[in-house]
């Protein structure tokens, strides 16, 4: 900070000033009349600038004391002067009245200080303050009155001007000083440990308050999906350089445990039992246990998810599960359908961490045993059992503003499966590539959501009888259709899927969806024709319960005559 000789802009003595004009006047007394009006002392300003602001001084009207006062304070209150005076001088059958002015310095540069995390080269380039020119008080006052409003917006620092000096040099320091964030207090967590929610903070007490990095970790805290309403409050204390921030929530239902009964013409009458919670003891854990069993289906699944295993946020995913399902098949030799089921058991195992704001990538080990319930009676066709050991580097990136109702940005996934590396049956390299994006057309959540999915063999073989083939269809690719096609027709080396939704706001938690699916599987060696692509529409509705987001669809697609059928789908959460 420089020293200052002088400050201009604090310490001008306006009794001073009034007790110069008024001897002054005096002098020349009340009824001498004024002949002439000159400006002296002016180098850069204008002097008819200065003259257009004497407003109540006039030629051939008598001298008024009053009237010398305020044209005094007229143009001094155009801002480019230390001081202004007015003298007398005779005149013919009257009086002179001269206007003394001094400017005030030119600028030569402006040094902030206090906020060392900016640069505020940008923000001296927007002022009207400018080096090279004559300092004028009121356009640097409005400078640094939006120099709060720049610090805020544009890199979410709150201050205040502290101190404001200038020398005669035209060399001006603007100190300011940081509000301190004194406490953080939250409120409305009545499950959620305040761990889980303080862990998501980039901030802690004693820092310098970022309103940007509060709203960015209030945002990591609402994308856990534990909250509906997040607010945050700033305290006025008694120190001005010193607040405290009051993190306001609503807690959502994370947990449910449901049991029923289904029917679906492929898998006939289902009975299923299912309990999980999103946040587990209120500690941000999730587990999940599922079972569906009926005459050809049998399903048992059982995972937890801890999300930081360290400080860094490395995450940890445990899940293992035990599969048994029909497979359609044929008998070669009868050319009669036969029965059969694929028993799948395995677990795969995740680590995750964190690579930017919006970015992970995780590690995934994933052991399967796959072995096929024959029937009884002997058949011609061959089924191996086979097992698979993969290694999966997945990198997400996650930029929307909502985990249930996203109304902008992008979600983007890729994920490389590699198999033969631990051993196993199988050998081959796939990739699977996943983009979304969000539009709010309309103010109140009116919402158009887009996506793409791909994937492709890069090496190896998938097996023409394994699980491993890539299968669309159903409730989470294509709507209308049934996984895999009716024939597997939709079962193959490589896939495309695009989605496009129109989410609608019906009333408060219920949105209405419309929706069209394209996609298509093919092999290697085959050729995609966009022509043939399989394509459905319908309709859904979203309801936001105590047990979650629950997704209710039906999708016109086509069957084996290639006519149009509909299909009524279940599930949780969105689609995408």
């Amino acid at each position: 900070m420089r020293q200052s000789s002088s400050r201009l802009f604090v310490v001008l003595i306006v009794v001073g000033l009034i007790l110069q004009v008024g001897s002054a006047v005096v002098w020349a007394q009340e009824s001498s009349i004024i002949r002439s009006i000159e400006v002296k002392g002016n180098t850069f300003v204008d002097t008819e600038t200065i003259k257009a602001s004497i407003l109540k001084t006039k030629i051939n009207q008598p001298v008024e004391e009053q009237q010398i006062l305020d044209d005094l304070r007229s143009i001094y209150d155009l801002g480019y002067f230390q001081d202004v005076t007015a003298n007398f001088e005779p005149a013919i059958a009257g009086v002179q009245v001269i206007f003394l002015v001094v400017e005030n310095p030119v600028v030569q540069d402006i040094y902030f200080s206090g906020v060392p995390a900016v640069n505020f080269g940008e923000y001296k380039k927007e002022m009207k303050t400018q080096p090279g020119y004559i300092l004028n008080v009121h356009d640097l006052w409005e400078d640094l009155f939006g120099l709060r409003e720049w610090l805020a917006a544009e890199h979410g620092y709150l201050a205040r001007i502290a101190d404001l000096t200038a020398d005669t040099d035209g060399y001006i320091d603007v100190e300011l000083a940081q509000t301190v964030l004194k406490d953080v207090i939250i409120e409305g967590n009545e499950k959620t440990k305040d761990f889980v929610i303080e862990r998501e903070f980039s901030f802690e007490p004693g820092d310098p308050v970022n309103i940007h990095a509060v709203d960015q970790s209030l945002r990591r805290v609402l994308m856990l999906g534990f909250f509906d309403e997040i607010s945050r409050d700033f305290s006025e204390e008694d120190d001005p350089d010193e607040t405290v921030l009051t993190v306001n929530l609503k807690e959502r239902k994370t947990g449910s445990a449901t049991f029923g009964i289904s029917y679906s013409t492929q898998d006939r009458l289902l009975g299923f039992v299912e309990a999980a919670d999103e946040n587990f003891l209120g500690r941000g854990q999730r587990v999940n246990a599922t079972a569906r069993f009926g005459r050809r289906l049998q399903e048992y699944e059982l995972g937890f998810y801890e999300p930081y295993i360290d400080k860094s946020g490395t995450s940890l995913g445990i899940n293992l599960y035990r599969h048994r399902k029909p497979v359609n098949a044929t008998d070669e030799a009868t050319d009669e359908p036969i029965e059969l089921a694929l028993v799948k058991n395995g677990g795969n195992l995740t680590l995750g961490r964190p690579f930017t704001e919006f970015t992970r990538g995780r590690l995934t080990f994933k052991l399967e045993s796959n072995t096929y319930d024959l029937p009884e009676e002997p058949i011609k066709e061959t089924f191996d059992d086979y097992s698979s050991r993969t290694i999966g580097f997945g990198v997400n990136t996650n930029t929307t503003d909502h985990p249930f109702y996203p109304t902008t940005g992008y979600k983007n996934d890729a994920y490389l499966e590699l198999a033969g590396l631990l051993g196993g049956d199988m050998r081959f390299a796939k990739l699977r590539l996943e983009h979304s994006r969000y539009f709010e057309i309309k103010d109140g959540g009116w919402v158009v959501a887009l996506r793409g999915l791909g994937g492709r063999l890069l090496g190896g073989d998938l097996g023409e009888k394994s699980e491993e083939k890539f299968k669309i269809g159903g409730a989470d690719t294509l709507r209308g259709y049934s996984h895999g096609g009716y024939d597997g027709s939709l079962t193959g080396d490589h896939m495309l899927v695009m989605n496009a939704e129109l989410r609608i706001p019906i009333v408060d938690k219920v949105t209405g969806v419309l929706f069209t699916d394209w996609g298509t599987t093919w092999d290697n060696g085959e050729s995609m024709n966009l022509t043939e692509l399989a394509n459905s529409f319908g309709l859904g509705v979203r309801l936001d319960t105590p047990l979650g987001l629950l997704r209710l669809d039906y999708g016109w697609g086509k069957n084996e005559e290639d006519q149009r059928k509909g299909q009524f789908y279940f599930g949780i959460g969105q689609m995408f």
